[in-house]
């Protein structure tokens, strides 16, 4: 099991943007050792991720609640150093990350000029956030008793790509962050 959660940010915005995603990550872990302090790990941490948005003008105003799953999947291959007891490690991969379950909800009014009645409105339909692809950097230390262990790290990823980026006419701007990083707490028993 592996749990935690982001050290930063996951939003960039000038002015119509504010983050709702949950900070926590959690999920299973599977770790494989091999020779000469070296070993493989593969993670499916789940993150709930989402944003609001709004703007108004003398013409109307309109509110979005953005919401998605996501599964980060990364490989990493990890070195522990020879310490006795306390076995500092750093880790180095890649990671996916998989959108599901990526929905909208508006609500808007607007404002007819001429007559000067206001219409209101929502709408729900389903978002497309893309999947996307990052370089993972960590480094931690792993102690324990007996069959268990407890290995707390810091892991840095960088995504390929920022599934949200919309910018609009009244000159708001916002996108994923590219640069993240987690602080995280694996919890395994050892297996023969």
């Amino acid at each position: 099991m592996k749990a935690g959660g982001r050290l930063t940010d996951d939003m960039s915005s000038i002015g119509a943007a504010t983050s709702e995603s949950k900070r926590y990550i959690v999920g299973p872990m599977l770790e494989l050792g091999l020779p000469l302090g070296l070993s493989v790990e593969v993670d499916a941490l789940y993150q709930r991720q989402g944003y609001q948005s709004g703007f108004s003008s003398f013409a109307g105003s309109s509110t979005d609640w953005v919401r998605a799953n996501a599964w980060e999947v990364p490989v990493l291959a990890k070195y522990r150093l020879p310490v006795p007891f306390l076995k500092p490690y750093v880790e180095a991969g890649i990671a996916l990350r998989l959108m599901s379950g990526a929905s909208i909800s508006s609500i808007y009014s607007s404002v007819d000029i001429p007559t000067g009645a206001v219409t209101y409105g929502q709408s729900h339909g389903a978002a497309n956030w893309p999947n996307s692809v990052g370089t993972v950097l960590g480094a931690g230390v792993q102690f324990g008793f007996r069959s268990l262990r407890l290995a707390p790290e810091v892991r840095y990823t960088r995504w390929n790509s920022t599934p949200i980026n919309a910018s609009g006419p009244y000159g708001y701007e916002f996108h994923s962050a590219q640069n993240q990083v987690d602080l995280l707490v694996g919890i395994s028993w050892k297996v023969r």
